[in-house]
């Protein structure tokens, strides 16, 4: 069984120390999403990088409780362009800037037998993983991101995504909808009915003024002739008699 859990690998307990000693923020460089596996005679502890690094992450921005600091970590299929194909998510890695500039892997998660596929980047929607990260760090400690945390949404963000692409989803949809109920030929009883009654009163409005009749014309309509007895031929549809 594939290792599975998280840690802070031993150049990133030296950082921290480091940042304690000095008193300096703790600056965050990047996220990493991967597909390698640990070794099994490899302690995570001691990784200084993913072991197949793929693609980058994101994260929310930092919030503090006490001397721990809490974030979310997220691969979202749109980040850099969009993903070409998918790829299992079997390791994740949170990268920080050492006091002489050089990069740290501050935090290192395995998902050891239980990776999470990430599919392609689609316009049908989004594929994202989230992991939530803890580091401890000291109280009073300050974080600071060196790259653009994406995985939080302002009311702008959110205006800007149902516009561009929630609303077209939705009229494409709702189109779909009043096309198909349209071309049911029982949909619409009730304009069916009243355009039925207008025709019915047309078609005697055109008895009335379109037929010859010297004298005082009239017009008899018949709804029921079953019980009658006539010479001549019963327009049923247009309710009349025709000789």
């Amino acid at each position: 069984m594939s290792q599975y859990g998280c840690t802070i690998p031993r150049r990133g307990r030296a950082l921290i120390a480091k940042i304690l000693a000095e008193k300096m923020p703790l600056k965050i460089s990047r996220i990493m999403m991967g597909q390698g596996v640990c070794p099994e005679d490899v302690f995570p502890g001691d990784l200084e990088d993913l072991v197949e690094p793929v693609a980058a992450g994101t994260s929310t921005e930092p919030t503090y409780d006490g001397d721990t600091v809490h974030m979310m970590v997220e691969y979202r299929s749109d980040l850099n362009g969009g993903l070409d194909r998918g790829f299992w998510i079997r390791e994740f890695g949170v990268f920080a800037k050492d006091l002489d500039g050089t990069e740290v892997m501050l935090y290192y998660g395995t998902l050891g037998d239980y990776p999470q596929w990430v599919s392609a980047y689609s316009q049908q929607g989004l594929d994202t993983r989230r992991y939530p990260v803890d580091i401890t760090i000291g109280e009073g400690a300050t974080v600071i991101i060196d790259y653009s945390p994406e995985a939080f949404m302002t009311s702008e963000d959110v205006k800007g995504l149902c516009t561009t692409t929630i609303l077209p989803m939705f009229l494409t949809e709702a189109q779909g909808l009043i096309d198909a109920h349209n071309a049911d030929e029982n949909a619409h009883q009730a304009i069916q009915n009243a355009a039925a009654d207008i025709n019915r009163r047309l078609a005697l409005i055109e008895l009335m003024y379109n037929t010859e009749v010297k004298g005082n014309p009239f017009v008899i309509s018949f709804d029921d002739l079953s019980k009658l007895v006539v010479t001549g031929v019963w327009n049923k549809e247009q309710r009349r008699l025709e000789f």
